[in-house]
């Protein structure tokens, strides 16, 4: 059954005058790694908020061929419930849909397992570090087996070594469970190492500047980054986005 995804003209003005995006198109292949770059203020978070039917747009549409597919959204914070475990805090999603209290813990042990984190279902928020605290709120947007992750710079606030580490965790979860994934990041590097797609948006309102096919091989490792071709690609689009990507 397919799920590929189709953005058809999409824009967004915001009831305060501000144009968001413009006329943006694109088709997402169903299980690929796309990456969204831009600018600050460039549509990218409202482009998946607008997919994931948190908005809606001014124009255009979104469009699921086969139906809605399920979805996880994953923000740049972790947005854990401060007093519950990392189980309970994976588990509600599954809770809230009504499934039983110990199948839903049982699923979230596993989810937690997948992230490297089976040692830790019973510690809150305050006693995990931040980059566990992100393992966490993976865990919980995969617990629910999405066909498509919304990603909204989730490693931003991460150290370099911790947001390298989960940039290959989260390579090896998309290769076992294959669900589609839209990235946004304002690290070239990064959308190069993980993505097979990079879409490229114009300053606000954001349109579609380009629609890169990354010819990095996978799969990815870190050793990949010493690449011809990884360097060469990065400076692509570097200079793409010095040459239309102003504010």
């Amino acid at each position: 059954m397919s799920h590929d995804l189709r953005l058809e003209r999409l824009a967004k003005t915001f009831p305060n005058g501000t144009a968001a995006l413009h006329d943006l198109s694109a088709e997402i292949d169903s299980g690929a790694f796309f990456s969204l770059l831009g600018s600050s203020g460039c549509g990218k978070s409202t482009v998946l908020r607008l997919i994931a039917g948190l908005d809606v747009p001014t124009h255009g549409r979104v469009v699921w061929p086969q139906g809605l597919a399920r979805l996880g959204f994953i923000f740049q914070e972790p947005t854990l419930m401060a007093w519950a475990s990392a189980i309970c805090n994976v588990a509600l999603p599954l809770e809230l849909a009504g499934v039983p209290v110990r199948d839903a813990r049982a699923r979230a042990a596993e989810a937690l397992a997948q992230v490297g984190l089976s040692g830790f279902t019973t510690a809150l928020p305050r006693e995990l570090s931040g980059g566990m605290q992100m393992r966490v709120s993976i865990a919980r947007a995969l617990v629910a087996q999405p066909q498509v992750l919304l990603m909204d710079e989730p490693f931003a606030a991460l150290d370099e070594l911790t947001r390298g580490r989960l940039n290959d965790d989260l390579l090896r979860l998309w290769s076992e469970c294959r669900f589609s994934v839209i990235f946004v990041t304002h690290s070239v590097f990064e959308a190069v190492y993980l993505s097979q797609r990079i879409l490229i948006l114009s300053a606000r309102p954001g349109r579609l500047l380009a629609d890169i096919q990354n010819p990095v091989p996978s799969p990815r490792t870190p050793e990949v980054r010493l690449l011809p071709v990884f360097n060469a690609t990065a400076r692509d689009i570097l200079a793409i986005l010095e040459d239309r990507v102003t504010c």
